[in-house]
């Protein structure tokens, strides 16, 4: 039923208006257009300011029969993001020159603006649908975080932006970023080390006894940047370093919080330096129950479609979390079978592209 050669040529079009992060107004003008000849009611949700960003979060709703349903997906990109060239070769669309493709996140923009103009053409019934694309997600999810959840009528969503084909998203991290600032006392480090107090030696030990890399099945870790600027025959009063914490639970993300806190204090008091800590929480965990009738309904349907379905959770950021936490909806992140992205080799294959679009299009119709 999906119209191949429309699809590649419309996701072609979209790949070829540059939006990297910050820069979505041309893409955001041109989606907005899009959806307006399709008949949807459009909004802007001018989260630009917000977000530091030129574009806007594109916000549409088109009536139909039933209960809404939301999808959503990206319009920016990360670079190299400029002057994209999708071409087709044995089946697989890839970039025709030295930048990414744009599948993330524009292969789901496609496939949502495909499968209603299908519907449409068919004269087949729909849910009420409703659509937000938003900005700057790849650089901290910040359009769905500043969103305007009052405008949005749906209570169940898809999310067009995971990997594998078939794989269906329910979880997903509470997230924090903590920044310790170390002080110790500077000394000439070759006349009276001695009276120094090295703020390097402090965080070195503190780091030893913080965890990284996947801590348990519920959790992931990493420290970075570890910075102490200075000169070599000094001893560095100053240190900082920071960690990247996620976990499936708020609370198991606090009690990490706590050994870190308590790693910092020791090594610090052991060596008589002080310390700050600073947690920026990011995002709240996800957490969609097996039983939500939309993950049930998208099993059903990739099944019925052949392909291979598995619920999984993920350390990842999405635009889920926030239409989860502040939306209050039942949201599935979707695999969509982009491979490599971030990379000048991401590439999707046009068999993956059209069964998400088919199954895009089974999730408007009406509930029986």
């Amino acid at each position: 039923m999906i119209n191949t050669n429309r699809l590649i040529e419309t996701f072609s079009r979209y790949v070829a208006c540059a939006s990297e992060s910050g820069k979505e107004r041309p893409f955001c003008e041109l989606i907005e257009k899009e959806l307006g000849a399709l008949g949807f009611t459009v909004t802007r949700d001018e989260v630009g300011p917000q977000c530091e960003s030129d574009g806007w979060n594109v916000h549409a709703f088109l009536p139909g029969e039933g209960e809404p349903i939301l999808f959503s997906a990206h319009c920016d990109t990360v670079p190299p993001g400029g002057d994209i060239q999708a071409v087709v070769e044995d089946g697989v669309i890839r970039s025709a020159g030295d930048t990414i493709l744009a599948a993330d996140n524009k292969a789901g923009i496609a496939a949502v603006t495909e499968a209603i103009t299908t519907i449409q053409e068919a004269g087949l019934s729909h849910r009420p649908i409703e659509v937000l694309f938003s900005i700057c997600e790849e650089v901290g999810l910040l359009g769905s975080k500043h969103a305007d959840y009052t405008r949005i009528q749906s209570k169940e969503a898809v999310v067009l932006d995971s990997i594998v084909l078939g794989e269906m998203i329910n979880q997903g991290p509470a997230k924090n970023v903590v920044r310790v600032e170390i002080t110790g006392k500077s000394a000439h480090a070759a006349i009276a080390p001695d009276r120094g107090i090295s703020a390097v030696k402090a965080a070195a030990a503190a780091i030893v006894n913080i965890p990284s890399g996947y801590v348990d099945d519920d959790t992931v870790m990493n420290v970075a940047n570890l910075l102490a600027p200075g000169k070599t025959n000094v001893v560095p009063e100053k240190a900082s370093f920071e960690i990247d914490m996620r976990a499936l639970d708020k609370e198991i993300l606090q009690r990490r919080l706590d050994q870190v806190e308590a790693a910092v204090r020791e090594a610090c008091e052991a060596m008589g330096a002080t310390w700050e800590i600073q947690v920026d929480w990011q995002t709240e965990a996800l957490f969609v129950p097996l039983s939500s009738p939309v993950l049930l309904r998208l099993l059903q349907v990739y099944e019925a479609l052949g392909v291979t379905t598995k619920v999984a959770k993920t350390f990842g950021g999405s635009d889920a979390t926030w239409l989860f936490t502040k939306g209050g909806m039942d949201v599935i992140n979707v695999g969509i079978g982009m491979t490599d992205v971030h990379s000048t080799d991401e590439r999707i294959t046009v068999a993956d592209f059209v069964v998400t679009t088919q199954a895009v299009l089974e999730m408007m119709r009406p509930t029986q």
